[in-house]
């Protein structure tokens, strides 16, 4: 009962800024969700259940956010660096999946008002005036970016430097967290299907290139970690009452990146190549259409059936 009560009962805390940046999207969902089961009500014959498990695809992101950023986790965090890798792995390979697999999009844009949904769509779908802002938006969507962007988040927040900065820092730490949500959300949006978004990356079997490196970058920095001989990060060697030595600490953190983070990744490489494989009537055009294009040869490509 007492290491129950000092390792998972206590040290629970409460974030302002956290509660803000989920609480608003949670609330619209909420909303959103309600005013589409009404509409459901009056007639719609949209299947329930594949709503329902996005709800709770969503709901579970939420969590994940939660577990990682206000639970004994965060107070933990500070002490070994296995637990604040855990946390990085929650915030970075566990919730984004999540949240994109719930295809929150229209269901928190539906949880606004009727007049700011309009004058939205109005300004950032018509107006001249923020094209700017669709180009943006458009360059930050592909999926190059998307994938840079995440490699350079992992790496970039694991150099000692900029670690040992974060744990000092609490804005630091608080915009390292941002950054791992954002980049991994950015992603994932190509690496699973979350309507009305049109995937980028089609068909299911090319998802599997960016999976496969996301997963290579991330081993390859578990085993820089791993195998080296002195540790890298000093913030942890001089924390009061740490039983476990600094090399221990780092060599389970490597553990942590190396086998949590690969599975999200491994899950969806298998779930694209079924789904990729289901379609019978694609899976040979596809098949000739990948091995003619890596022999130079061009075909005009068709509209793929399922789209």
């Amino acid at each position: 009962m007492l290491i129950l009560q000092r390792y998972f009962l206590s040290h629970w805390s409460i974030d302002p800024l956290f509660l803000v940046l989920t609480g608003i999207p949670v609330y619209l969902y909420v909303a959103g969700y309600r005013r589409l089961e009404r509409a459901i009500a009056r007639g719609s014959r949209r299947p329930p259940k594949a709503r329902r498990l996005r709800a709770t695809l969503f709901a579970g992101g939420i969590f994940v956010l939660v577990i990682a950023v206000m639970s004994p986790i965060d107070y933990w965090s500070d002490k070994y660096l296995w637990i604040h890798m855990l946390q990085h792995v929650l915030l970075m390979a566990y919730a984004p999946p999540l949240l994109v697999l719930s295809a929150p999009w229209l269901v928190i844009y539906r949880g606004l008002p009727v007049g700011w949904r309009r004058k939205l769509g109005r300004t950032f779908l018509v107006s001249d005036s923020t094209s700017w802002l669709r180009k943006v938006g458009n360059f930050f969507m592909k999926p190059l970016v998307g994938f840079i962007l995440f490699n350079l988040a992992m790496w970039g927040w694991h150099f000692p430097a900029l670690l040992d900065l974060s744990i000092t820092n609490q804005w630091v730490h608080n915009f390292a967290h941002f950054t791992f949500v954002a980049t991994g959300m950015l992603l994932w949006i190509h690496l699973v299907d979350s309507p009305p978004i049109k995937p980028r990356v089609f068909p299911e079997i090319k998802r599997v290139v960016p999976i496969f490196f996301t997963t290579i970058s991330s081993w390859i920095l578990a085993m820089i970690m791993g195998f080296a001989t002195t540790p890298f990060y000093t913030v942890y060697l001089h924390v009061p009452g740490k039983t476990m030595s600094g090399m221990a600490d780092q060599e389970l953190a490597s553990a942590v990146l190396w086998v949590l983070c690969m599975e999200p990744f491994t899950y969806a490489a298998i779930s694209n190549i079924k789904h990729f494989m289901d379609r019978e009537d694609d899976f040979d055009y596809h098949l000739t259409l990948l091995t003619e294009q890596a022999k130079g040869i061009r075909r005009r490509k068709r509209v793929p059936g399922l789209y």
